[in-house]
């Protein structure tokens, strides 16, 4: 069961402060009216990071337009989600765990996979 059906509570943690992330609902008005989105939100003053299961980490309007292009991008790389991060160590500091919030797959950076998601997607289509 994905993150996405019956409002399942991601932990997600802010790129930024570490600090996890609290879950809002937001309206977005697409082709056929308001549609309800869930949204995390940091809970750090003046942060401005949010993240969404399907676009990811992103600025809310109110952030430097500066400052979107260093949000990270990790996609998993089975379903192309974009991950959140899910888990740090303050012990070592360069460890980060993202996990897909579709399959529950989850990648750290410590395996060298982050890297290579799009590419085994791209690998797995391209093979008969």
């Amino acid at each position: 069961m994905s993150a996405t059906q019956l409002g399942k509570e991601l932990h997600a943690l802010c790129h930024e402060h570490h600090s996890e992330m609290k879950r809002n609902k937001s309206f977005s008005n697409g082709d056929g009216g308001a549609t309800q989105v869930i949204v995390y939100a940091c809970t750090a003053p003046d942060c401005h990071v949010h993240y969404n299961v399907s676009r990811g980490y992103f600025q809310s309007q109110n952030g430097s337009g500066n400052e979107w292009n260093q949000m990270p991008k990790v996609n998993c790389f089975l379903d192309g989600a974009p991950m959140y991060l899910s888990q740090i160590d303050r012990e070592k500091r360069a460890f980060r765990l993202w996990r897909c919030p579709q399959c529950g797959t989850s990648l750290t950076n410590e395996d060298g996979l982050v890297g290579l998601g799009p590419t085994k997607i791209q690998e797995s289509e391209a093979q008969p």
